[in-house]
């Protein structure tokens, strides 16, 4: 054992790469990963900027920035009617003041379009700059002390998160052509493979859970399907009929 050891070490550069245990029984193997920890409720609000914060806060501030922009058009603010006297008609709006000896109840202001949109933009547009700034101080801070800022592995999980995004949409797209039973049966079993699970036990619990869900949804709750099924309208009209009610 310790000859194959010592011709070993002369293909590999450092004592690292050596197997966990000698022939003398030390170990020489170190993991660089953190021993588990127990969960606690605490650390589920914990919040730390990794290296790909400032680009995702670049995103979120610009998409403000847009819904900002597009406010005055798309949201009625250009059509919108107020009085003359803002400030009394606010006040009668919400109850602090009278008008003709009469309160009115929350009413005209609140149910115009562009109002709820203009509270969300109050909100949103400063948290997001603010959010922007506090990023841009910790991105300097990494540049100054030389720490890691590439953000390749956050681009890579947002990408690879599309991935599904795209059999969402072939599964909306199968639908009208397989009906909803049997494209959910295919998305389920397919998922179930696709992560991982990959035995004939999981698979049958993967058909068994999405036929499940084609119950619930469907037959129980009778969620609407496309009235026009190519699978379907190849049935004669009693069992079309049926998968159509319940499937």
């Amino acid at each position: 054992m310790s000859k194959e050891l010592n011709k070993l070490e002369n293909y590999l550069l450092f004592d690292e790469q050596l197997p966990a245990c000698l022939s003398d029984g030390t170990s020489v193997f170190k993991s660089e990963c953190p021993p588990d920890k127990k969960f606690k409720s605490e650390n589920l609000f914990e919040f730390r900027r990794g290296r790909g914060d400032f680009h995702a806060s670049v995103v979120a501030a610009l998409l403000a920035l847009i819904f900002l922009a597009f406010f005055w058009t798309q949201t009625g603010w250009d059509a919108r009617k107020l009085p003359d006297n803002l400030s009394n008609y606010i006040g009668y709006q919400f109850g602090i003041t009278e008008i003709e000896g009469r309160a009115k109840r929350l009413g005209t202001i609140l149910k115009q379009s562009w109002f709820v949109p203009m509270l969300c933009l109050m909100v949103l547009v400063p948290a997001a700059l603010f959010n922007l700034k506090n990023s841009w101080k910790v991105r300097r801070w990494r540049l100054r002390y030389q720490q890691p800022t590439i953000a390749r592995f956050e681009y890579e999980k947002y990408l690879s998160a599309l991935e599904f995004v795209a059999y969402f949409v072939l599964y909306t797209l199968a639908v009208p052509i397989l009906g909803y039973l049997l494209a959910t049966l295919c998305l389920g079993v397919y998922l179930t493979w696709r992560l991982g699970y990959r035995t004939l036990k999981w698979l049958i619990i993967g058909l068994v859970a999405s036929f499940a869900i084609v119950l619930l949804f469907r037959t129980v709750l009778q969620i609407k399907t496309p009235n026009s099924i190519w699978l379907y309208d190849l049935l004669p009209s009693a069992q079309r009929a049926f998968m159509l009610t319940y499937f």
